[in-house]
């Protein structure tokens, strides 16, 4: 395994050198090609906020570090998945979760196993939801604990031999460099766009900034206005949003969250909700083919929340895995009929930003997959559309039904259409003009099948960020009633303040509006490399989990989205992929994104 990372490294550097040779011949010609051929990849940078992406040119100043901390990562992800692959998927998982809290395995580590009461005081330092993760974990598998404590050590003093030759500014600039490992992922992808842009970035820093600066500012914008079409679309069409809503319920309880959590009100500083990574070293899930460095809770995905109160709040677009999980199961297409043709609405508005628009790039990559059936119709005959998408709901439904009980004569959308003429009747007058070449069944081509989608872990949302219902509020009023009366409250003036909680306080510079701002610039940088990963075909890697592809420049919009199927039993930890990034300390910052694991 060694040889082969060495390999790797060795690899990459002598293509470093042989690039930075190039990038000093013609920098700017060559500039100008490698930005156009990782166009994908220049956006999402572009789109993080300003602070952030000055490190980021700073790191691809030294491309070899990124390559050799990109193979050290995964020496010790694949060694960390070896020495918890006995246990179950889910103690796995709880085990991943502590890792995200840094500090906490080597507390509960330290000096010798715990009794309940030190355990607690331990915990007091850290969110209150991993409490009961961390409390188990050092009563029934303490040893484990001390083993992950000095592996992370370990990886931490090998991160600090690697640099030990750098000045201190690089040493500063790759530590905050593995807070963002889906951005380390980006850069070690698209190695030829980092060395050419760091070479270029060394000898002029002022232009690649302002360029970056300009381009944020227009992608900002313009992710800006989609954002606030879409809110205003839901707002002009009720039934639409409805659906949307119900839709959104349906899509966090099949990923494990209750109708107590998803149907909560929640706290308006909602949107500056910050993740805890998994740990550099230890990475994340091993049954993602995806990297999912950052759990972010239901809302993230939705595009939106319950305020106090119940009120609907919109703060972006649905993400690129809502929309997947949403146009991979044909029977929303029927059951939310009026959302999917308001889908097509916003899509046939925005069809340029299909690229980077999670909604956009839903449809049509749906449109890529049924592009047998999806005609000039479509765009054409808004009226009916929304029936259209109730026959196409239901004739996926019944074909799949037919061709699981006959698989020797399994038909094709177009074929299983024309059979059924007076079931689809908008959808037959579709394909009427399109030729159904009739095949032995026996020697039929088998359709690829689309993997199911990869069902996210649901995240324990912290009880500061839930607000009271209007139940909760209406229950308070008689006990403040009787405090009233016996006296304990004696003026309006006492009344008004009772209920105000304690502000906390916050720095002289804190500004909330650009804080929030700033959240959303990364929620669009990930868009990026969420709507990547559906495009390209992974190679399956092991059973229970599948590669996932680069944020390369998109070229075939055909590519099928691959996802694995959850299986119960542990899964078998890594041979030969992963390239993540994630940190050797504490990890505070929030992303989490979609690029290719390396084989």
């Amino acid at each position: 395994m060694k040889k082969i990372c060495y390999g790797i490294v060795l690899t990459l550097v002598i293509f470093v050198a042989g690039i930075k040779c190039a990038a000093q011949d013609d920098g700017r010609s060559l500039l100008k090609q490698v930005i156009k051929e990782n166009q994908e990849a220049v956006y999402a940078i572009a789109m993080y906020p300003t602070e952030t992406r000055k490190i980021i040119f700073e790191a691809t100043e030294y491309p070899e570090v990124i390559a050799k901390l990109t193979a050290m990562q995964k020496n010790s992800q694949d060694a960390f998945e070896k020495l918890i692959s006995s246990f179950s998927k889910e103690e796995q998982e709880k085990i991943w979760n502590l890792t995200r809290y840094d500090g906490l395995i080597s507390d509960l580590a330290a000096d010798h196993k715990k009794a309940e009461d030190e355990i607690n005081n331990i915990l007091v330092n850290y969110p209150e939801e991993i409490h009961k993760t961390a409390s188990e974990e050092e009563k029934n598998h303490y040893e484990l604990l001390v083993q992950l404590d000095k592996m992370n050590q370990n990886y931490n003093s090998d991160f600090e031999l690697l640099l030990s030759d750098y000045t201190p500014e690089v040493i500063k600039t790759f530590r905050e460099m593995i807070k963002m490992p889906e951005v380390l992922d980006i850069l070690f992808d698209h190695m030829q766009y980092t060395v050419v842009v760091g070479d270029y970035y060394k000898k002029n820093p002022e232009r690649v900034l302002h360029k970056t600066d300009s381009l944020n500012l227009v992608l900002t914008q313009k992710n800006a206005q989609e954002a606030n079409d879409w809110k205003q679309s839901m707002s002009e069409n009720p039934q639409a949003q409805k659906e949307y809503t119900q839709a959104a319920k349906e899509y966090a309880q099949e990923n494990g969250y209750q109708p107590e959590d998803y149907n909560a009100p929640l706290t308006q500083d909602v949107t500056n909700y910050n993740t805890n990574p998994y740990n550099w070293w230890f990475g994340y899930p091993s049954w993602y083919p995806y990297d999912y460095w950052n759990p972010y809770p239901y809302w993230y995905d939705w595009g939106f929340y319950y305020g106090p109160g119940g009120q609907i709040v919109f703060f972006g677009l649905p993400s690129s895995y809502f929309m997947d999980w949403y146009f991979y199961y044909p029977k929303h297409c029927s059951q939310y009929a009026e959302l999917s043709n308001h889908y097509y609405n916003y899509y046939n508005r925005h069809r340029e930003s299909m690229n980077n628009n999670s909604i956009s790039h839903g449809v049509n990559l749906w449109r890529v997959r049924n592009k047998d059936l999806v005609t000039e119709d479509w765009d054409n005959d808004n009226p009916n559309r929304v029936q259209r998408f109730k026959e196409y709901g239901k004739m996926e439904i019944d074909r799949q039904k037919y061709n699981i009980k006959n698989p020797r004569k399994s038909m094709e959308q177009t074929e299983y259409i024309q059979k059924q003429q007076r079931k689809y009747p908008l959808l037959s007058e579709d394909v009427s003009n399109r030729q159904v070449v009739q095949t032995d069944s026996r020697t039929k081509p088998v359709q690829e099948k689309i993997p199911e989608p990869v069902k996210k872990p649901a995240v324990t949302v912290p009880v500061r960020f839930k607000a009271p219902t209007n139940e909760q509020i209406i229950n308070k009023q008689p006990e403040q009633n009787i405090q009233q009366r016996n006296g304990n409250i004696q003026n309006d003036n006492i009344i008004r303040q009772q209920p105000q909680e304690t502000p906390t306080p916050q720095p002289s510079n804190a500004n909330p509006k650009n804080q929030t701002e700033k959240v959303n610039q990364v929620r669009d940088a990930q868009q990026y490399h969420q709507n990547t990963w559906e495009e390209k075909q992974p190679q399956p890697v092991r059973q229970s989990q599948q590669q996932i592809p680069t944020p390369a420049p998109r070229q075939q919009e055909s590519k099928q989205v691959t996802q694995p199927v959850r299986q119960n039993p542990a899964p078998a930890p890594r041979q030969q992929e992963n390239q993540q990034v994630t940190q050797p300390v504490k990890q505070n910052t929030q992303t989490p994104t979609n690029t290719t694991k390396r084989k």
